[in-house]
């Protein structure tokens, strides 16, 4: 496998395929659909990317060029982030609903899923204060992208090393996620922790990177591609994932789901990726109207969660009248987002070594 920094086309049908979930799930389908699983592919394939981008980086200049990384990720990140503000804003002045100044710093500042947790309910106030709460998974790749290009410039050329720092790292979470089931023990309280909190969660994104780190860096490269890719694999994973929306218990959800979620992700990415000689994933995740979808993801991402608590003013929740008010928002907003108010820093961003 090649190394480079290409755009990767069932990628963006995954994130379409993701996004529709959420979506989904969040109009009426939720007992049916897992919203939550939606949330997860897209840390997992947001950390696979990332390495594999800072991999390249790595290998074609000897370096990572940090000032130029972070500036890609603010360019990729706040244009949206800073529409989306600028509108909730607007209309809780519209409709005459306070704006609390430290909400929206947790917004702005990447660090609304600690504000949500600790410090409001959202249940008992109003509705529209609600809207910022959809950042908390923003928040937590924040997280990830001020330490994870650290820790894998000083640990490139020490493969063990970074392996095993990982490893731990995808640890960590999980005992934290157990330590709240066991001290918390209510099912509506630990869940709130486990879900959302950095650090409970980072792992679905670092079990993206190792990923990418086994693939293209790990002595044994080969051999894991090769297990990976074997079909055998494929549908132990594909069970393994079906066992974690079966498997109904809280404790287990709020902890190993996960975990198990992580590690059956990898060879599916590898065979939709990589296993080119199976042409049904490559047409269906390449499929046109999936990749414009996940384009438009983010966007759709942030803008659904507004159209939500504004067409509930109006009509009766999940009611026909309802989802289409939800879905004729979401997409006027995402729409204009991502052409008039992403697309212009396109530009910007591969001056500073995006290959968007």
């Amino acid at each position: 496998m090649l190394l480079d920094n290409k755009n990767i086309k069932q990628l963006d049908g995954i994130r379409g395929i993701s996004i529709l979930i959420v979506y989904l799930s969040h109009i009426g389908l939720g007992h049916l659909i897992p919203g939550g699983f939606g949330v997860t592919v897209f840390f997992f394939i947001s950390g696979f990317l990332i390495a594999k981008l800072l991999l390249h980086e790595i290998q074609t200049t000897h370096t990572i060029n940090f000032v130029n990384f972070y500036i890609r990720r603010a360019f990729r990140l706040y244009p949206a982030l800073l529409f989306f503000s600028l509108a909730t804003v607007i209309v809780l002045l519209i409709h005459r609903v306070p704006i609390i100044t430290a909400q929206l710093g947790a917004a702005l500042f990447y660090f609304e899923n600690y504000f949500y947790v600790y410090f409001i309910n959202y249940q008992q106030e109003h509705p529209l204060w609600s809207t910022f709460k959809i950042l908390w998974s923003l928040s937590i790749e924040e997280h990830y992208y001020l330490f994870y290009p650290i820790m894998l410039f000083w640990t490139y050329k020490y493969r063990a090393v970074h392996i095993l720092l990982c490893t731990v790292l995808l640890i960590i979470p999980l005992v934290f996620r157990f330590y709240y089931v066991i001290q918390l023990k209510d099912p509506a309280l630990y869940e709130k922790y486990n879900y959302s909190l950095t650090h409970t969660r980072i792992d679905s994104i670092l079990y993206g990177s190792l990923l990418a780190y086994l693939l293209y860096k790990s002595k044994y490269k080969a051999r894991i591609y090769s297990v990976l890719r074997t079909n055998l694999i494929l549908i132990i994973s594909l069970f393994g994932l079906l066992f974690t929306f079966l498997w109904r218990d809280e404790a287990f959800r709020e902890t190993l789901r996960y975990t198990i979620q992580g590690i059956c992700l990898a060879p599916v990415i590898v065979h939709i990726v990589y296993a080119t000689q199976h042409t049904i994933h490559h047409s269906l995740f390449a499929n046109p109207i999936l990749v414009y979808i996940g384009k438009l993801s983010y966007s759709i991402y942030l803008f659904h969660w507004l159209a939500i608590p504004l067409s509930t003013l109006h009509f009766a929740k999940y009611g026909l009248q309802w989802q289409l008010s939800v879905t004729v928002i979401t997409v006027v907003f995402s729409l204009f987002s991502f052409y008039k108010v992403e697309m212009p820093f396109v530009k910007l961003r591969k001056k500073f070594g995006s290959n968007v």
